[in-house]
This record gives structure tokens, sequence and C-alpha cells, in this order.
């Protein structure tokens, strides 16, 4: 049974026909005669597990989680989730013995009255508020512009402007381009290696610009330029002094070390290149060469993606094929370009994969003043986070695995609500990822465009009829831009709260006074989802799989051992409780009620020709599992336009179904019988079954720990 609106105890059971009766029919004949209730049972038990994953995106967020997301890996609490049910169950069998029937039934009804809220709400919700308007994208008269880096939060971005004559503009914009904060022309001082863009980098002391032939420091409240070398440069840093320094290069103190990155090699600039020094001097080339380092094979500096400084002694750089945290060289090796880069962390790409995006700042579901991430994407459909400190210390955050090639990504406030969520140009389609658990946001876009890379900056927009804001996200791709403004969906739920609390009330009252078959079964079976999606929503399935085999055992011994399940469940039926469902053969008009024998007998019908009762812990449970699927595992495209995890939670279901199958032939003979371990038993192998097929070895790798 469940009677405390989290997964609690329970049986199936048939009503008993008189002994002599029974003896002389085979087992197909029971089935045969109870084909109608077992089928209605049947649909009842998918009905139920198909509502809850219905509501299953509404709660998905961390916020609603019974033990937030740091719980949903944590063993400890499904433990305490069992210890509770022990606790329910002995409490119930006490108040039974002590005649105090009525604060059972009271108690009990007001539980359900809340777990039938969880499912009325999102239901209205689903018939009162509208659908979001869709994104709808608009050309923007803008070609031969390249974006080259945008800054955190998106709002202020960088690019270069191409005129017909391959001249470059470097600009600094903001609000979507609307305002330009100053602009550089960008006029190489020595013929060569001109890239088609800039490159550029941000230190403390302003804007590093290189194009090739240059290595420039602007100004970044206003564009002028500060400093410059005229060496080729594929991209600029610069080191301010520190204690931690030997020395400089230069051999100076307080003076900052400014470095260039060419192809691979990783090399200090001397000071007496200041200004416009002879390009054939041997000094360029030769002093200081024994503090150069060189980057590993897959680096290209020719196309650097992200450059960040990470507080005095790293920076964060990420190259179509090579992503590390580096160390700042202190000092001379004694040998000219003394090895390799020295990182606290670093990843590479194999084969044809290429990352696509990278962006940085507070991860989803953050107050934007958290601590920051790297999120990087991959031509093979990989997003991976990682949370990054000042000290160069870089930890794994969160996956995902999309079906399609992501060509861009981005960390902003979709609204100005206070976090970032994640934006994801997925193939053609833009896909917004909000809050921690990165529900996705109900509308999408097609952005199309043959480009392997896109950039995206955005900027909130005032709302002055909500909280929030409205926003203008720009969209780049191979020169051409476009843009999108879209309307922050809000609503007054005040109404769907209404509705659903005077649909619980109505409901409970016509319970409590005509509590008819069908009214019992809708009841279960609002009651039944609630369940199931608050709790499957909070555990992944290593931790719900845990809990449904320690349950299965424990409805063995109370069902077979100790029988007082049978007790819990005699007293349940008696109290007309809606703590189960009910699939009657022939159903009469009446109330459903069932009668202890004087013999100690399962209890007898009355008003029902043939009457299967299943405790709704036995959906509860095999549901459970089912939108945890959903919730947890990868979020990758399966068969028909459903998603991987969501055919996982069908091929759960449908295990569990076999297992029904199987628990009917014993309800048939008429014995109580525990329909855990066969329920829980088929979800579970349905699941191994199905997550293999669909999802493959990542659907099993979940880290969990007892607390």
């Amino acid at each position: 049974m469940s009677g405390d609106g989290f997964a609690a105890k329970r049986r199936s059971e048939k009503a008993i026909d008189a002994p002599d009766e029974r003896s002389q029919r085979t087992l197909l004949d029971e089935l045969k005669s109870q084909a109608g209730s077992m089928t209605g049972m049947a649909g009842m038990f998918i009905v139920t597990i198909l509502l809850a994953m219905k509501i299953q995106p509404f709660y998905d967020r961390d916020e609603l989680r019974a033990f937030g997301a740091e719980g949903a890996t944590k063993a400890g609490f499904i433990l305490l989730e069992l210890v509770f049910i022990f606790i329910f169950t002995a409490l119930i069998i006490y108040l039974a013995r002590k005649n105090m029937q009525k604060f059972i039934r009271w108690g009990i009804l007001g539980v359900l009255w809340i777990a039938m809220l969880y499912a009325l709400y999102p239901l209205a919700a689903m018939v009162l508020v509208p659908d979001a308007p869709p994104f709808t994208e608009d050309a923007v008269d803008t070609s031969e512009a390249y974006i080259i880096a945008v800054e955190e939060g998106g709002a202020n971005f960088f690019y270069a402007d191409v005129d017909d004559y391959g001249n470059q503009t470097l600009r600094y914009v903001g609000n979507a381009g609307e305002i330009e904060h100053w602009s550089h022309n960008v006029i190489p001082e020595n013929e060569g290696n001109l890239q088609k863009n800039v490159q550029i980098s941000r230190t403390v002391d302003g804007i590093i610009m290189c194009e090739g032939t240059q290595w420039i420091l602007l100004d970044a409240e206003d564009g002028t330029p500060l400093d410059d070398h005229g060496l080729n440069c594929d991209l600029g840093l610069r080191y301010e002094y520190t204690d931690t320094m030997d020395e400089t290069c230069d051999g100076i103190d307080d003076v900052p070390q400014d470095w260039r990155i060419s192809d691979r090699a990783f090399e200090p600039i001397q000071y007496y290149h200041d200004g416009d020094p002879d390009p054939e001097s041997p000094m360029n080339t030769q002093a200081c060469m024994d503090w150069a380092r060189t980057f590993p094979s897959p680096f290209n500096g020719a196309n650097i993606l992200f450059v960040q400084e990470i507080g005095t002694e790293h920076f964060l750089i990420v190259s179509e094929q090579w992503a590390g945290m580096v160390e700042y060289p202190t000092g001379p090796t004694g040998q000219a370009f003394g090895g390799e880069v020295t990182t606290t962390w670093n990843m590479s790409l194999s084969g044809g994969e290429l990352f696509t995006g990278a962006t940085f700042g507070a991860a989803p579901g953050l107050n934007v003043s958290a601590q920051d991430s790297l999120i990087l994407s991959t031509s093979a459909g990989h997003i991976s986070s990682w949370e990054i400190s000042d000290d160069g210390t870089v930890k794994d955050g969160f996956s995902m695995d999309l079906s399609e090639t992501v060509r861009g990504v981005l960390l902003a406030d979709c609204c100005s609500g206070g976090s970032n969520d994640l934006w994801v140009i997925e193939g053609d389609n833009l896909r917004i990822f909000m809050g921690g658990n990165l529900v996705e946001m109900p509308r999408s876009l097609d952005i199309g465009g043959n480009y392997s890379r896109v950039l995206m900056a955005l900027h909130n927009v005032d709302n002055n009829e909500t909280a929030l804001d409205d926003g203008i996200l720009l969209i780049e791709q191979g020169g051409d831009w476009s843009s999108m403004h879209y309307t922050v969906h809000i609503y007054d739920y005040t109404m769907t709260t209404y509705v659903s609390l005077i649909l619980a009330i109505t409901l409970l009252v016509v319970l409590i006074r005509q509590p008819q078959w069908y009214v019992i079964n809708t009841v279960g079976i609002l009651v039944g989802a609630g369940t199931i999606t608050m709790l499957g929503v909070s555990f992944v399935p290593w931790i719900i799989i845990l809990f449904m085999v320690l349950a299965a055992v424990y409805d063995a011994w109370a069902v077979y051992s100790s029988k007082h399940m049978l007790e819990l469940a005699d007293t349940m039926v008696n109290l007309e409780l809606p703590v189960m469902l009910v699939a009657p053969q022939k159903p009469a008009h009446g109330r459903v009620q069932m009668v202890r024998q004087e013999d100690g007998s399962p209890p007898q019908k009355r008003n029902f020709d043939e009457t299967m009762l299943m405790g709704l812990g036995d959906v509860i449970f095999p549901g459970l599992l089912c939108v945890s699927a959903m919730t947890w595992l990868p979020d990758v495209s399966g068969p028909m336009g459903f998603s991987a995890p969501i055919w996982v939670a069908i091929g759960t279901m449908i295990g569990s179904l076999v297992g029904y199958c199987i628990l009917m032939t014993y309800v048939a003979r008429g014995r109580p019988q525990a329909g855990l371990p066969l329920l829980n038993g088929g979800a579970i192998i349905g699941y191994f079954i199905s997550a293999a097929i669909f999802i493959g070895s990542s659907a099993f790798v979940f880290d969990i720990s007892l607390f």
C-alpha cells in the first residue's frame, strides 16, 4: 500500500470466492474469469506512470527535489525514506489495534490531498497557461563582420568589420551592437602573415590585439594604443609582475612581461621590441629564448576560441583541438625553448573532432556572482563544463551528450533573473537550457546556415509589465548576422492555484461521501502520479534501483513472514482509503466494501462479482525508475522523435508489465501476494535492457555515495 504520499508497503490482492468453488477451476479458468479486472488494472498501471511522465518536466528543477540537486546521488537519503516507511507501517498497525481508525483515516486523507495537488497543479497549468510564443529570427544587414570574443554575460563583445578592400576595424560594442564603445583601425605595420580576423585577450592593463604581424595593447575604455611590439603574433598576453616571479625576461622588476603565441610557440617579448624594431635583427629570435615554451601538437595558435586570465599566474586557453590551464613561466630553463607549457589541467581531441564553442561564467542556475565555469562544445555533440578557481584549479562539472554537432554555446541570463542559462546551437536548432538541472525552455528556433561555428551575444531589454526582461540574441555565422527578439513568457499562476485547490478539495469530499470504485481509482491515479514524480526527479536511477530492491525484500518479508502487511491492507480496505487501485470485473452501483472473514481468511467482496485490488506502491516503485530515467539519463535523441531517456522510461514500464503478468498468475489463484519482487524486478530488467540499447554505458555511470 501507499499510505503517506511516499512509496510505502503494498501487495496485489484479489477478492476470494468460496474455497470449494475455487478448487474446481484451473489456472486458465481463473485467468479467463479475471481477464476484465486484470486488463483494467494494467490500464490504470500504465495511465498512472504515463501521467507521472507527463508532469515530470514541471518538477524537474533543483529547488523542487526532495533533497536538492546534491541529494540526488546520496543513498543515505533513500535509506531514510525506508525508515519512514517502517515507522508509518508500525504506526498504522498500532493505531488500528487500539481502535483509533478515525485518526488513521483523517491523517491519511490529509496526506493524500497534498499528494493529489502535486499532480493537479501541473495538469491545471497545462490547460490554463498559454503556450510560449515561438522565437522568430530576423536578418541583419551586416556581412563580412566576425565576432571575435564575447565577454562574460554575453552583453558586450568584440567584432572585426572587414570592408571591400580587406581592411579591418576592431569594434567593441554592447546592447546587441546598438552601442559602440570604441573602434580601432587594424593597420599592420609590417607586411606578412595577415590573418582574416584579429584575435584578442584581455589583461588588467587593457585589450591585447594580434592579427599576425603586430602585438598591440589597447586601452579598454576608449581603444587608444598604449603599447606595441612589431612581431608576428597570433595571440598576445601580458603577465603582471608579482613576488612569485624570480625575474622578468627584461630583467627589470615591477615591469609586466609580455608574451606572444605564434603557431605552437609561446615566447616572451623583450623590452627592446617596443616600437618598430628591425625585423631582421638577430635579437628578435635570440634573446630570452630560454624562457620560451611550446604547446602540445594538437594546439593551433592561429585559431583560438577562447582565452582568459585566471588569477595572477595562469591563463585558460582553448584552440580547435586542445584546451588547457597554463602556468606563466617565471624563470629561464637554461635552454632554448625549454619544453612544453606547464598546465594544471588540459585536454585534447583526436581525429576529426573539434571544439566548436567556448563560454565562461557562472554555471546555469547559479547566481551570476558564483564561481566561474568553462563550458566547451564539440563537433561530436558533447557539452562539458569545468569549475575554474583563481589558483588554477579545475574541477569537473556537468556534461551533456546531444545527437548533432554543437555549433555554439553561450552562458547568459535570458531575462535578468539573476542566474545564467545555457544557450546551445545544436545542428540547425537553437536550444535553451535553464537552471541547475538544465531544463529545456519549450521554445526553439531553426537558424539554418552551413557554417560549422556560430557565435552569439545577448542583450536584455526592459519589460515594464514584468519583473524580468525580454531580450535580443545576436547570431553570427560566417560573417552573416541575424537577431532574435523574444518576449519573456510570464504567467500569473493564481488561477492555476485556485483551480487545483478546488479540484483537490472536491475530489476529497466526493471520496469521503461516495467512495465509488471510479472515485477511488481517480484519486489513486492522481496520488500515484504525484508521488512518482516528486520522488523520481529527486534521485538518480542507481539510487532508485537500490530503493526498489530493499523495498521488494521488505515486501516479501512483510507478506510471507511477519504477515503484518496483510493486516495493514485490511485496515486500509475497511477504512475505504484510496491507497489502492480497484479493478472490478462487473462493477455494480455502491461502495467498495470488503469484509473480514471470521476464520481470518482474506476479506470477501460486496457489490462486485470480481474485484482486484493493487496497492499504489506496486505502481509507484516501477514508476519511480521511469521518471528517474527521464530526469537523469543523458539527453540524446532516440527513435520516432522521442529522446532516448523517454524510450528507457517506456522500456522500464514494459519490464514492469511483464512482471505484472507473472504476478497475475498468482493473484488469479486467490493468494495474497507480495507484488514488488516481480514488479520491481521486471522494471529493473527493463531499465537495464532499454538503457543499454538506447543510451549505452553512460546510462550506468552515476557518482553515488552514502551521504
